[in-house]
């Protein structure tokens, strides 16, 4: 017997009773097998509507901006110009390889970049922060570049090494921080620390022929250090980011035809046939000391379904709802 349903005792007694009470009606047993067959519909279509949702959700990619790493605290280590490049290129493709974002290309990231308060209209959105097409913006900068001693005493510091001293340590600390696009906000703030062990290291080697090229770097103690720091900090994110919902924004409506042109396409996991809530920030509240946003309140307006998908762009058309207007927030029911 399943929850909720009468013993078959209790419930031929009730139905006698009823027909006797209504006349010319159907079947109390027929239609109490209806009813409980209706009851199963029901949560048979809940459940595969949540299914639904739920395997949208993993193949929709959360958008990330990620700043270049701020290397002012190894700038006495003289590390060219290339090889920091190259070390934020392996962190954005890392990120990649997750397979759970996609990272703005440079263009978009400067664009953003210059706006570092993002909250200078009074909504709390910047008007290329309502068009960016990033949900966070991650920053990191080295707070650790170092080869010391690992337990034994003595030694001196030579620059930013210490010779002699026993057995060493190379040592690389990025603190990764990341926040909201539309607020400016920090949301997160950590470090992620790698190590290797640097044996014989000696000064010459490590500023001399370990930046003769990027793989002499790479397969350095500070190279191997500073590789698992960026591996740290992909976890870091991959972490923190993992409760963040997955949204998109309108970028464009057309009121004769009801067409929402939303700033997220197939690069984003975007497919036809996918709906989306659309949700409208209705008041920003500030602090009113700082002017920092503390706040916001939102509602439903409407719901959209992709129907074109191209690979940064998607075209949808609104199911429910009146109208959309630019900065709209697109997202998944329940969102």
């Amino acid at each position: 017997m399943r929850q909720g349903e009468l013993p078959p005792g209790e419930m031929d007694a009730r139905c006698r009773k009823f027909d006797r009470a209504v006349q010319g009606t159907s079947n109390c047993k027929e239609r109490s097998k209806m009813n409980s067959m209706g009851r199963r519909l029901t949560l048979l279509t809940l459940a595969l509507l949540a299914g639904m949702s739920m395997a949208q959700e993993p193949r929709l990619k959360l958008r990330l901006a990620v700043a270049p790493i701020d290397w002012t605290y190894a700038d006495q280590w003289n590390i060219p110009v290339g090889f920091r490049q190259a070390i934020y290129e392996k962190l954005v493709k890392k990120l990649l390889d997750t397979g759970r974002f996609t990272v703005l290309e440079r263009e978009a990231l400067d664009a953003l970049l210059q706006e570092q308060a993002i909250t200078a209209e009074n909504t709390g959105q910047s008007q290329r922060g309502k068009l960016v097409p990033a949900q966070a913006l991650v920053k990191g900068n080295v707070t650790d570049f170092t080869i010391a001693s690992r337990g034994a005493s003595g030694g001196i510091d030579v620059g930013p090494v210490r010779v002699g001293g026993g057995a060493k340590e190379a040592k690389v600390g990025i603190n990764v921080r990341i926040f909201d696009v539309d607020t400016g906000e920090l949301t997160h703030s950590e470090t992620a620390t790698g190590t290797a062990g640097a044996g014989g290291v000696s000064l010459g080697l490590n500023i001399g022929s370990t930046y003769s090229n990027f793989e002499a770097f790479e397969n350095s103690p500070l190279g191997k250090a500073t590789t698992t720091a960026i591996d740290k900090s992909v976890e870091l994110i991959v972490a923190k980011m993992s409760k963040q919902k997955w949204s998109a924004k309108v970028a464009d409506f057309d009121p004769d035809t009801k067409e929402v042109a939303i700033n997220a396409g197939s690069d984003a996991g975007v497919q036809e046939g996918d709906t989306f809530e659309l949700v409208r920030v209705t008041r920003v509240i500030k602090d009113p000391d700082t002017g920092a946003v503390i706040g916001r309140r939102t509602e439903k307006i409407g719901s959209v379904r992709v129907v074109t998908v191209e690979k940064k762009l998607s075209f949808a058309t609104l199911v429910s709802g009146d109208a959309a207007q630019v900065g709209d927030v697109v997202t998944l029911a329940g969102g």
